[in-house]
């Protein structure tokens, strides 16, 4: 597998996790993500349920350890939102649920206190290895990795030098051993003492916090009961496996003495109240007889599981940065995400309790954005995840939309949580999130066309229908987008610009979704009587706003992005070029949010088979995009080196494109769609991983957390194959010249096929297409003007010419295409 050449590597103890250094006062719960909100540089470790960050130091390595289920789950202070008044609608109160980590588990190793620090992680075996060697050279190894069917983590020691450790678990208020900063509870600035049993919320709780040592095992819980909707807790029991009846349960000192050269294996069960009646009982008793046998079997099921997830598909490029890049976010992706009824939060992991946007399912494009490459390389097990949050609010968005808006349909708050919970009950004037959840959920479809997996997210499917159904406004035949913005606004905001109106983004959503439904609702023999209604509204949607760059010059924007104009930034020649503006009404272009391209992708409603006049403007705003976003970082830089201020790398002076903290994930993917310059994708993909990459896969300076995670494996996906149009492309978008090498295996195409396909000296070499439906199979030649031989399963063979190949194939069969010699 090509997944075994490639690695991760941490040469330096992670430096943001924790810290817990932040003054929470004012407007703190924006502000806080620019100190330990978000900054999560630590290695992860998963099974898409147990989550473990590596941090600390040499003398305390530690691990910060939740689970996907444990939230703090209050959303009552937002039932106002549900009302109908005025102030629901864009400013309610903010709710205190969301993740929490349950705590750290920390080593106190003094022979380790000025040892040097190497972490490598392992993607083939989701193995993380730290080595730490002291002054003389000598090594103590750590092996640690979460067992993929079972909520363990498991840490081997093997060293070369005599230690004698301690070992206790920290809950997150609780300062030292490697943490010193802790969190400040009244936002006045750093606090000096340790706030035992408290947290920073948006709304004041007390979590349970219950710790005990007994014959060298480390056991507690965290548990929330007051303050909200469902209590939840998380028991855990952490200690070196020995023999269960030699245990003296009267000591009250967790430690541990290793000679040079042994090896000695640490456990940590970790239960929680979403899968077991009595979690905390639960982790003791499986801590304490634990044995090496039942962690080597752990280890078999472990190694066999990830060996499993890599043989779903693969890639192999000529470029090792971008190649080891795109199983590293696979592998984070895999490590957070599994559990069906808990997605991962939009940090991955909690390691702080108060995150960033309460650490919830931000569905205005964040939380549907990670799971878009992981559908087209197969893994439906770890995508699966994303329609759990929209299945189990249903009810209640339904009296929203009658209480709010006075018609039937589904309409979303912005921050969702699992379970019905509704975690930041803001709208800030959009409609469209859960419309985007939609465009998921068909993607997801398209890809297998599981009618058992169509039926379980039809009554969503339809509860949007029938929302738009309503709301679109009809004139002179033409269907308009009313009271949507692309951007989010206040209601300060609204009264100042007006009300938006034909938002692009929305516009292109509703016509692949309008376009879907007919064909899903046939397929499920449901809702005949709408297939005409929805088939119209496909049709005759408002036409995408569009324009020049001249046109705009007075309202490039809602807000004062930079003190430079559009005009300024680009060449004379450009300004009368079209463009697709943000809305009808409203914000015209956005220098650091590129949404404009949203129709394009995941909108999937424009794309290399589109009329010429369409392609060629969603080109025409890329490119400018990407002008821009280059332009204004010369000018930025020099900005700062003129204001005498230190002067940062300058690749961090560029946003609003490729690198824009918003919607990076989703515009190098949408370049791939209109046919951009793939030398220049590549290239930016090349820079953005040297300046901004940490190694755990997230981004420097982008508080998004796993979004980040989508942006080099769809964008190298997007290159290698599209399908979306109903046909397949073959490497449509590829820098052939410097990157001849590539191939491609198992990736699932629109239709159910799967797919395979390599390059090799700049030319596609074979495609291999596996029909699991038994549709028609409609492939662009890879060889323009060249014949075409089809070789079928049963031995039957073609020959083909012309721009488009179609043949008929049967269900489950395979077919080879390569060129004529």
């Amino acid at each position: 597998m090509t997944v075994e050449r490639n690695k991760t590597i941490f040469h330096t103890p992670p430096a943001a996790v924790p810290n817990g250094n932040v003054d929470v006062s004012g407007g703190g719960r924006w502000k806080i993500w620019q100190d330990a909100g978000t900054k999560i540089d630590a290695p992860i470790l998963g099974n898409g349920d147990l989550l473990a960050a590596l941090a600390g130091n040499s003398r305390f390595p530690q691990f910060w350890i939740t689970t996907n289920d444990f939230w703090q789950m209050e959303s009552a202070p937002n039932w106002e939102f549900f009302h109908d008044n005025s102030s629901a609608k864009c400013d309610p109160a903010m709710g205190a649920g969301s993740p929490r980590p349950v705590g750290r588990m920390v080593f106190d190793i003094p022979a380790l206190e000025n040892a040097s620090w190497y972490t490598e992680q392992d993607f083939l075996t989701a193995t993380t290895t730290t080595v730490l060697t002291d002054e003389e050279g000598r090594k103590c190894i750590m092996k640690s990795w979460v067992a993929a069917m079972e909520n363990v983590l498991v840490i081997e020691f093997d060293t070369e030098l005599e230690l004698d450790l301690e070992y206790d678990f920290y809950f997150p208020d609780e300062a030292g051993k490697g943490c010193d900063c802790t969190v400040d509870i009244w936002g006045s600035g750093e606090s000096e003492e340790i706030q035992n049993g408290m947290f920073v919320g948006m709304i004041s709780g007390r979590p349970v916090q219950v710790k005990q040592i007994r014959g060298n095992i480390v056991s507690g819980y965290r548990q929330f009961s007051d303050h909200v909707d469902i209590p939840t807790k998380d028991g855990f029991a952490g200690c070196f496996i020995e023999n269960p009846k030699e245990r003296d349960m009267t000591s009250r000192i967790a430690s541990k003495k290793l000679a040079a050269g042994e090896k000695a294996t640490f456990v940590l069960p970790v239960r929680s109240w979403a899968k077991y009646s009595r979690p905390y009982e639960y982790a003791v008793s499986r801590a304490r007889w634990m044995t090496y046998a039942e962690v080597e079997k752990l280890r078999s099921q472990n190694l066999s599981w990830w060996k499993r997830f890599w043989s779903v598909s693969e890639i192999t490029l000529d470029d090792p940065l971008i190649e080891e890049r795109y199983y590293l976010s696979k592998y984070m992706l895999a490590s957070v995400s599994r559990d069906p009824e808990y997605p991962p939060n939009i940090l991955g992991i909690s390691t702080f309790d108060r995150p960033a946007w309460n650490g919830n399912y931000k569905i205005n494009y964040n939380h549907q954005s990670p799971y878009l490459n992981l559908m087209v390389s197969g893994h439906f097990q770890q995508s699966d995840p994303h329609d759990s949050p929209y299945l189990k609010l249903m009810d209640i968005t339904g009296e929203m939309s009658e209480r709010l808006l006075e018609h039937e349909g589904l309409y979303y708050p912005l921050g969702l949580g699992p379970h019905g919970m509704v975690s930041e009950a803001l709208l800030l004037h959009m409609k469209s999130p859960a419309l985007h959840g939609a465009l998921n959920m068909i993607f997801r479809y398209r890809l297998t066309e599981e009618e058992e997996y169509a039926r379980k997210v039809y009554p969503f499917l339809r509860g949007i229908a029938d929302f738009w159904e309503k709301d679109l406004v009809c004139r002179d035949g033409v269907y308009h987008v009313t009271g949507d913005g692309m951007h989010e606004r206040t209601d300060s905001n609204i009264l100042e610009h007006g009300v938006p109106e034909d938002p692009v983004n929305t516009l292109g959503y509703l016509k692949t979704f309008f376009t879907w439904m007919p064909v899903i609702s046939s397929v499920l023999d449901l809702d005949e009587e709408k297939r005409e209604k929805w088939t119209e509204i496909a049709e005759h949607l408002a036409d995408y706003p569009k324009g020049t760059i001249r046109e705009i010059q007075e309202n490039p924007t809602l807000w004062t992005e930079a003190e430079v104009s559009l005009e300024e930034l680009l060449p004379e020649e450009l300004m009368d070029t079209e463009i697709y503006y943000d809305e009808g009404v409203g914000g015209k272009w956005s220098f650091h949010f590129p949404g404009n391209i949203m129709q394009i992708y995941p909108g999937s409603a424009i794309g290399l088979g589109s009329s010429p006049e369409k392609l060629q403007t969603a080109w025409n705003t890329v490119h400018i995009h990407a002008l821009v976003e280059n332009a204004l970082g010369i000018h930025e830089l020099e900005k700062a080196r003129q204001s005498g201020e230190p002067v940062k790398n300058p690749h961090f002076y560029k946003a609003g494109a490729f690198n824009a903290s918003n919607l990076s994930c989703l515009f190098f993917a949408a370049a791939a769609r209109v046919g951009y310059d793939p030398d220049i994708i590549w290239e930016e993909m090349r820079q953005m991983i040297l300046h901004r990459g940490l190694p755990n896969g997230y981004l420097k300076e982008n508080p998004h957390g796993i979004e980040e995670l989508n942006t080099i494996p769809d964008a190298v996906q997007e290159m290698m194959l599209q399908s979306h149009e109903g046909v397949l492309r073959i490497f449509p978008v590829w820098p052939v010249k410097n990157h001849p090498e590539a191939s491609f295996r198992g990736f699932c195409a629109c239709g159910a096929f799967e797919v395979s396909a390599s390059l090799k000296d700049g030319m596609v070499d074979t495609v291999t297409v596996v029909s699991h439906k038994g549709h028609p199979c409609r492939l662009v030649n890879p060889w323009p003007g060249q014949y075409v031989s089809v070789l079928h399963s049963d031995g039957r063979e073609g020959k083909y010419s012309g721009e488009m190949i179609e043949i008929s194939m049967h269900q489950e069969e395979k077919v080879t295409f390569k060129r004529w010699k």
